[in-house]
Order: C-alpha cells, then sequence, then structure tokens
C-alpha cells in the first residue's frame, strides 16, 4: 500500500520526486534509502504480461490466402531525425511541440501512402519529458483509426523519475502494433537485460516482444511478434539472451507449423554485411552476425543476396554516426511456408526517422491449428468508439 501511495504521486510530476530526493540528501538519509529507489521508481515487468487489444465494431478477420501487406517502423518517438538525447556530448536543439507534429503528420502520411494492413512501431513514447508528455498512441491511431481500427500496446521503458538532464519526471515508451483486421490476444515477454549494473536495470528499457494474435476466417490464427532490441553499440553486456529468446520462440513455433511473422528493430547486422560499414562503424560491431540461425531457417527481409547485391543501398534501414544511410537493422522474418512478395526499404527523408519502413506482403496458407486454437484462449477485446476530431491529441 505504501508503494502504491507514494507512485501514484511520483506519476504525477517529477518534481516531486525531485524534492522528495533533495530532502532525503539534506536529512543525510539518501544513502540509507538509495537500495529501495530503484524498486519505488523504477520499472519491474513481470516476464509474462497481457495486454487488452483495441477494436472497433465489426473489424473482419483474417482471410487465408489472401494478401496482407505489413510495414515495420522504428518512428524514434517523433523526434525527426537522429537524436541521441541520452549521449553526454549531445548538443542538438530541444524539441518542440510543432517538431513533434510535423514529425507526426509525416509518418501519418507514409503509412498512408503505403496503406498496409498490419503496421509494427517501436519507440512510441506515451509519455516524456522530451516529448512534453503526449501519448503519441493516440496521436497516431486518432489519425489511422480509418484504416487501423486495431491496436496492442506493450511497454518496454517506464520509470516513475530518472536523474538525467532531459528525463526528469514520468517516462513510458512501448511497442504498438496496429491492423485492419481484429486481433483477439496481446502479451509480453520480458527479455534479457544486458545491463551490467544490475541496480540499474529497472531504470532503462526493458526490451521485450510483443505479441499480438489474429484470428483466421475458417479457424486457427496468425501470431505477429514486433520487438525491439538493445544497442550492443553502446557498449552494453553480452546481447546472445535477446536473441535466444526470439530464436527459441520462433523456431518453437515453426516446429508447429503456426503462422507468424517477426519484426522490428534489431540493432544486429545482417550476416555478411561487417566489410560493407564505414570504418567509423566497425568499432560498433562484430564481423559474425547473431541473425545468422534466422537466416538459415527462416525467410529475412532485407534478402541477404540483395543486402550484399549491387543494389545493397537501396536495402539500408538507419543511420546514426553519419548522415546518410549505412546500416542494416530493421528486418522482417517468416517461415519458409508463408509466401511473402513485393518487399522493399522505403527510403523517406532522412529528417523524419533515422530508421526506414520496411514492407512485405504476405499470403498465409491455411494450416490445422485446431489443438492450438482451443488451448490459448482470447482475452478481452476493448471497442473503441470512432474519434471526433476533437479527441486527436
Amino acid at each position: 500500500m505504501l508503494k502504491s501511495f507514494i507512485c501514484s504521486r511520483l506519476r504525477q510530476q517529477g518534481f516531486i520526486t525531485l524534492a522528495l530526493l533533495t530532502a532525503l540528501s539534506t536529512a543525510g538519509l539518501l544513502a540509507v534509502t538509495a537500495p529501495v529507489l530503484p524498486y519505488l521508481l523504477g520499472f519491474h515487468p513481470a516476464d509474462l504480461e497481457h495486454h487488452p487489444v483495441y477494436c472497433t465494431a465489426q473489424t473482419p478477420k483474417i482471410k487465408p490466402g489472401e494478401p496482407i501487406k505489413v510495414l515495420d517502423w522504428n518512428i524514434q518517438f517523433l523526434a525527426g531525425g537522429y537524436y541521441p538525447f541520452w549521449h553526454s556530448d549531445f548538443n542538438l536543439p530541444l524539441l518542440t511541440e510543432g517538431d513533434i507534429q510535423k514529425n507526426l503528420e509525416g509518418i501519418v502520411r507514409v503509412i498512408r501512402e503505403e496503406n498496409p494492413d498490419i503496421i509494427q512501431l517501436q519507440e512510441v513514447h506515451r509519455t516524456h519529458p522530451l516529448t512534453f508528455h503526449k501519448d503519441q498512441v493516440k496521436m497516431l491511431h486518432g489519425r489511422l483509426a480509418d484504416i487501423l481500427p486495431c491496436y496492442s500496446v506493450g511497454t518496454y521503458w517506464k520509470a516513475h523519475f530518472i536523474p538525467s538532464r532531459y528525463m526528469t519526471g514520468q517516462i513510458e515508451m512501448s511497442l504498438v502494433t496496429m491492423s485492419r483486421y481484429r486481433m483477439d490476444r496481446a502479451t509480453t515477454e520480458t527479455l534479457p537485460s544486458t545491463r551490467r549494473m544490475r541496480i540499474l536495470v529497472p531504470f532503462y528499457p526493458r526490451h521485450s516482444l510483443l505479441e499480438t494474435r489474429f484470428p483466421l476466417e475458417g479457424g486457427g490464427f496468425f501470431s505477429t511478434i514486433n520487438t525491439h532490441l538493445d544497442a550492443p553499440t553502446l557498449g552494453r553486456g553480452d546481447m546472445s539472451g535477446q536473441v535466444h529468446t526470439l530464436l527459441t520462440r520462433v523456431t518453437r513455433w515453426t516446429e508447429r507449423r503456426r503462422l507468424w511473422m517477426l519484426s522490428g528493430d534489431f540493432n544486429i547486422l545482417p550476416p555478411g554485411f561487417y566489410d560493407n560499414l564505414p570504418e567509423n562503424q566497425k568499432a560498433h560491431y562484430t564481423s559474425y552476425s547473431p541473425l545468422t540461425p534466422f537466416y538459415q531457417n527462416f525467410k529475412g527481409i532485407p534478402e541477404l543476396n540483395d543486402v550484399l547485391g549491387p543494389n545493397g543501398h537501396q536495402w539500408l534501414t538507419a543511420y546514426d554516426l553519419n548522415p546518410e544511410l549505412d546500416l542494416v537493422i530493421d528486418y522482417i522474418f517468416h517461415p519458409h511456408y508463408i509466401h511473402s512478395e513485393n518487399s522493399a526499404v522505403k527510403h523517406v527523408p532522412l529528417d523524419l526517422s533515422d530508421h526506414m519502413p520496411v514492407i512485405t506482403t504476405l499470403k498465409l496458407k491455411p494450416e490445422s491449428q485446431g489443438l492450438l486454437s482451443s488451448i490459448i484462449k482470447p482475452q478481452k477485446t476493448v471497442e473503441v468508439r470512432e474519434r471526433s476530431p476533437d479527441d486527436k491529441n
């Protein structure tokens, strides 16, 4: 009860927390209370969490065999171009509400031009001092609900207070999946942390996978995984635990002939790409790619023949240290018994995001999944009313 009371106050305004820490320091009690601060102020997700799915009434189910256009995109919290506010030498101008609005409209415009059936987004703020505590899920869905009425959300960074220059206050960042098709189940699984200082783990992103399930007409279901892995380029710990968790999940599904798709920002290069890196990037990556078993066992987009071929520049998905695209770290994977076509990386203006949308069209073949469908029960679906212009943030 005490924790709930304290946290409810800390959620409201970050300066209350700052005042509390100042008072504790003045009283000489900060050192005594420091061990419990991660528990009170940090993020402690369960290994597996269930979430509601949100849909408007009468949203159709997927028909096996019909084309499903998928778009995956790390939208970098609507900040526009590469915006590393966490770096100690960060010196870019602070974002304005006008910047956020301009980037929102640009990203919505791209999504509408592509007209996908399912989108999977990473780095979507629900609240953050840097982005004026705007709920970007509501901002995006308010402008896309007519074509993508259903959505699921999985939070992977949440804290009531972080003693950092641009993060004084409550923060929350999520994975988001939106669809024109009905969803009936959403869960997040927390991936192993790469942080070496365990006491700080609750204050940093708890990288996760968001699984969303789509029922099929005639029975069975299609599952998507939306993920954002940690960044080994920042000198953090071992990434193998996160990669292994993903690989184990989709390998098990493939052995059972489940219909699935995995997409997201992996922060990992594809096999054979290391030698293509600019010299100033090579210190941040290894020549061996942990994604090798993914490409050996599943269909990967971008395909290796495309990435390593003469037109490989068309398949670059991201940039950071250099002012041009030079990385491939965003992917879509699916089993070989699902057909994909018309795959592409859409190169949008670099001031819209530091990642590019990865796009493909899937065709699902109906599989016998009656046993699995009877075991895994649908969760509550929350009906979302149609929004008026006044509802949009």
